[in-house]
């Protein structure tokens, strides 16, 4: 049997089509996480690949090579991730589970409470804010203001599952992001890319993978059957997600706007900047 290899990936829905079947490999160790927890895993040598925050890449890439550059005897840098170009979790249009619900007319906002399992997606909501929506609102998360809060936040950003059924009966506006994002720069949003380490054994994991993700599209519908009993979404906006909003491939266009992301985010100081996008093999 060939030497098991350790996955981590996001545990929402939109995920679950780029690991079908992964879990029931004997050769395969599979961890589902919060989007926030898989970068550590990744740095700290825990698991071989992730499918992880997109803008987490460039800023796990960047402090990789700050531990790494006094070992350089040449001064050079080393890049010790790569990303896999299987798959990606992508939106070109309204991708459902990213929304803010807002509590105030949009002039006057000026807290918003962010996701914290969240990365991506908050730092998306930094940069439209910014240059989009015409504010710099406080951002905070919830355990920064406690269950109680004098003043409740005049926007909130849910993401993944909850953001998917989530109600706010209360929000006077609600706002697709991926949708927003994609009036404002006529690129795809790139929320989540495969990462792996660079040392691992790439072509078998890009293998992996792909052979997960072809599996996985082909029993959407069978996925989306089942996301009411197991995860509380009804199977039509299940249906929907997976097969209309989401978009699972990673060619030019997409790593052009994940680009765009990347050398925004730099700009508005939530990325590192100077980091390449590192590809891995094709499967």
């Amino acid at each position: 049997m060939p030497q098991r290899v350790t996955i981590g990936a996001v545990r929402f829905l939109n995920a679950a089509p780029l690991v079908h079947g992964l879990a029931e490999r004997a050769d395969v160790a599979l961890h589902l996480e919060d989007p926030s927890a898989l970068a550590p895993l990744l740095l700290a040598g825990d698991v071989d690949a992730a499918l992880m925050p997109a803008i987490e890449y460039f800023r796990l890439s960047a402090e990789a090579q700050e531990r790494v550059r006094p070992r350089r005897p040449d001064g050079g840098s080393l890049e010790p991730f790569v990303v896999l170009p299987a798959a990606a979790i992508v939106s070109a249009g309204p991708i459902g589970s990213i929304r803010l619900f807002g509590y105030a007319p949009m002039a006057k906002v000026r807290r918003v409470l962010l996701d914290p399992a969240s990365r991506s997606a908050n730092a998306m909501t930094r940069i439209l804010f910014a240059r989009r929506f015409g504010g710099r609102p406080h951002f905070a998360f919830p355990h920064e203001v406690g269950p109680d809060p004098a003043r409740g936040p005049d926007a909130e950003l849910l993401i993944g599952d909850r953001g998917l059924v989530a109600e706010r009966p209360e929000a006077e506006w609600v706002l697709d992001l991926g949708l927003e994002w994609n009036r404002f720069v006529h690129r795809p949003f790139v929320y989540a890319v495969w990462v792996a380490r660079a040392d691992a054994r790439l072509a078998r994991l890009s293998e992996l993978l792909a052979d997960a993700r072809d599996a996985g599209l082909e029993a959407r519908e069978e996925l989306a059957a089942r996301a009411e009993a197991e995860r509380g979404i009804p199977a039509d906006v299940a249906r929907r997600h997976l097969e209309s909003q989401v978009k699972y491939a990673f060619g030019r266009k997409e790593r052009e706007g994940l680009l765009l992301f990347y050398r925004m985010a730099a700009e508005e100081g939530l990325a590192p900047p100077g980091v390449r996008l590192r590809l891995g093999p094709e499967p």
